[in-house]
């Protein structure tokens, strides 16, 4: 068992010695020198790609995500320049060289060496050139797998790491996994990194008896578990290190299950080791996050007019609202039976119309009164595309369809019988309009390829959030407000025709469905990209 020690901070010999040079300086520097203090620290965020783990686990977007906003919407987080990376690697290799330091969550080394980012193209030459100029490292889960031929520089840089490498054969792991839940315990509570944490349980797949340097008087323990069934006692699953110069490493291996971002001094515990790692000063109490229980939607759908493609669309739809890692999703294909049934529609934050009942008949009056008491009574409410195209006196072959509710919930629907229409389906561009919406905030205006939707019918008053210019009426036509109707909030945007058009519009989309359901916004957008290349995953909650 390893023993439990206090944290003291190591002083390299050339600081002391170099102490009085700098007070010297500083008294004289003046301004100048409070200016270059303060300084904010860059942090650079890296995820990996999703390549094939179940849902709800090893989401490194995510949990990147997550990370920045919490780190951006913190009130205690000292002055801070966030950026968030995805696919492995930043576009620009030039934000490595400014960082103070790097956060890398990815799949590591095992069965192929290439799947850690470390180890493709030029990456580890890159990340070499960081280090050396005293920039922090930290690898969490599967990043913390490494070629045993990178021991010297890994444990330098970071203090250990998994070696699946130097052990027995067939597998040869000399380091080890299980998944099982316990009291995790606090190796060296005086650290920064565990300011204002507590012990606390956890659910994980641990990785352990990793491979650290012998006798490393850099380690300090940070985290310690007991695995069922082993008897070397107490392992260490996150640790630090201090390096010469001053620069410094942090490790954790879990963090499998992306519910733990909900478990408080989990969270508090990666964002203090961010803080500390980047050589800022960790708040008194640990570093403040506030995420609310995650935000439960569901996608009514299952039917829609011939051209729109709804199981393509609901998939889209999904991966656009799960851009926001607070999200997730489910989905009905048979709303009607869905809302008779369902004994509390209040568990939902969220629900979303990706349906029409063209040439079907109109809903149960129960199943209407439902949805309308769910919106006025404090429920939120998304309406995509010809979603505003359900429940018309105009609908063909649609008997019993009319529901006047229908409009008052929806403000623009579209009315078969008047001039309602659309452009043909083709390339255009999506301007922000110059209205102060939380929707819409610092949001930039987008190219997408879609129905332009034109002369929706409606009365009750609107402020478009986006619009586009129509080809057919020549007008700025408006694609996208937002309301509240009672206690309730409906978003609406008449995009989204197929896949390719939520993936362009995913943003908005998000931003919108994030308020609808009377959240708080993200700090910053993560690319529409990653909504675009999400892939099915085992554990999804559905599938086409």
């Amino acid at each position: 068992m390893q023993t439990t020690l206090p944290y003291f901070p190591r002083v390299p010999s050339h600081v002391v010695g170099s102490c009085f040079i700098w007070l010297g300086l500083l008294l004289f520097a003046g301004p100048w020198a409070e200016a270059e203090a303060k300084a904010p620290a860059k942090v650079v965020l890296i995820a990996g790609p999703i390549t094939g783990h179940p849902k709800e686990t090893h989401e490194y977007e995510k949990a990147v995500t997550l990370i920045k906003h919490c780190l951006e919407s913190s009130p205690n987080v000292p002055s801070m320049q966030v950026s968030a990376h995805y696919q492995g690697w930043p576009q620009d290799p030039e934000v490595l060289e400014q960082a103070d330091v790097i956060l890398l969550v990815s799949d590591g080394s095992d069965h192929d060496e290439t799947m850690h980012p470390l180890y493709r193209d030029d990456h580890f030459d890159a990340l070499r050139q960081a280090m050396n100029r005293g920039c922090g490292l930290m690898l969490l889960h599967w990043s913390t797998f490494h070629p045993s031929r990178f021991h010297d520089q890994i444990t330098e840089w970071v203090g250990g790491y998994f070696d699946y490498e130097t052990g027995p054969e067939p597998r040869r792991w000399f380091s080890r996994i299980q998944t099982w839940e316990d009291r995790v315990h606090l190796a060296s509570p005086g650290h920064p990194v565990l300011e204002g944490v507590q012990p606390f349980d956890l659910k994980d797949e641990y990785y352990y008896h990793l491979r650290f340097r012998p006798a490393d008087s850099r380690l300090q323990h940070i985290l310690q578990v007991e695995p069922p069934g082993e008897e070397g006692g107490s392992y260490t699953v996150a640790w630090a290190v201090e390096r010469e110069q001053g620069a410094r490493g942090f490790g954790f291996t879990g963090g499998h299950f992306h519910d733990s971002w909900w478990l408080p001094d989990f969270r508090r515990m990666l964002l203090n080791a961010v803080l500390w790692t980047a050589g800022c000063e960790v708040p008194k109490g640990g570093v403040q996050s506030e995420l609310a229980p995650r935000q439960q939607v569901m996608i009514l759908t299952g039917h829609q007019h011939p051209a729109h493609l709804w199981k393509e669309t609901t998939l889209a739809l999904m991966h656009a609202m799960e851009l926001d890692p607070r999200c997730q999703v489910s989905v009905s294909e048979q709303p009607e039976e869905w809302l008779l049934g369902h004994p509390d529609l209040g568990a939902y934050d969220l629900l979303v119309m990706n349906y029409c009942n063209w040439e079907r008949p109109g809903w149960d009056t129960q199943a209407r009164q439902r949805l309308d008491t769910y919106v006025r009574e404090g429920g939120g409410l998304a309406v995509i595309h010809f979603g505003n195209g359900a429940f018309h006196r105009s609908l063909p072959g649609a008997a019993d369809s009319d529901w006047p509710g229908y409009r008052k919930l929806v403000r623009r629907v579209w009315d078969h019988d008047g001039s309602s229409g659309h452009d043909p389906y083709g390339a255009f561009e999506v301007l922000v309009s110059p209205v102060l919406h939380p929707i819409t905030a610092g949001l930039k205006s987008f190219t997408t390829e879609d129905e332009l939707y034109y002369h929706q019918a409606g009365e009750e008053p609107i402020q478009a959030l986006v619009h586009a210019l129509s080809t057919t009426t020549g007008r700025y036509e408006p694609l996208a407000w937002a309301y509240q109707v009672g206690e309730g909030r409906v978003f609406q945007t008449l995009l989204g025709h197929a896949a390719t058009s939520i993936d362009h519009a995913a943003n908005l989309i998000q931003r919108g469905c994030t308020w609808a359901a009377g959240r708080v916004p993200l700090t910053f957008d993560p690319p529409a990209l990653l909504a675009e290349q999400a892939i099915p995953r085992q554990g999804d909650s559905w599938r086409p």
